[in-house]
C-alpha cells in the first residue's frame, strides 16, 4: 500500500511540474523551414554572387542559412517580402 501512495505522488509531482513547464523543453520556434536549395541559390545569384549549385546548407535559426556553393559560402538571410540579405563569407 505504502508502494502505490509512493507511486501516486510521484507521478502527481510529475504532473505538477509538466503542467508548470518545470523541468520540460519547449521550442516555440518549431522545426527548422524547409527551404529548398534552388530558392537559396536564386537569392545568392540575385545578389550579385555565382553560385551554381549548393553543396552544403545549415539552418542558423529563424531564417537564416549558412550556404556552401561551388563558388564559396555565404550567410542568407530570407526575409519576410521575399528579398534576401546575402553576406560572402569567402
Amino acid at each position: 500500500m505504502k508502494r502505490n501512495n509512493a507511486v501516486k505522488t510521484i507521478v502527481l509531482g510529475l504532473l505538477t511540474l509538466s503542467a508548470l513547464g518545470i523541468g520540460t523543453q519547449v521550442s516555440l520556434a518549431g522545426p527548422a523551414p524547409e527551404v529548398e536549395s534552388g530558392t537559396l541559390a536564386a537569392a545568392i545569384r540575385a545578389s550579385g554572387q555565382p553560385c551554381a549549385r549548393v553543396i552544403e546548407k545549415e539552418h542558423q535559426g529563424g531564417s537564416v542559412w549558412l550556404v556552401r556553393c561551388n563558388s564559396g559560402r555565404f550567410q542568407v538571410r530570407l526575409n519576410d517580402d521575399a528579398t534576401a540579405e546575402v553576406v560572402p563569407l569567402d
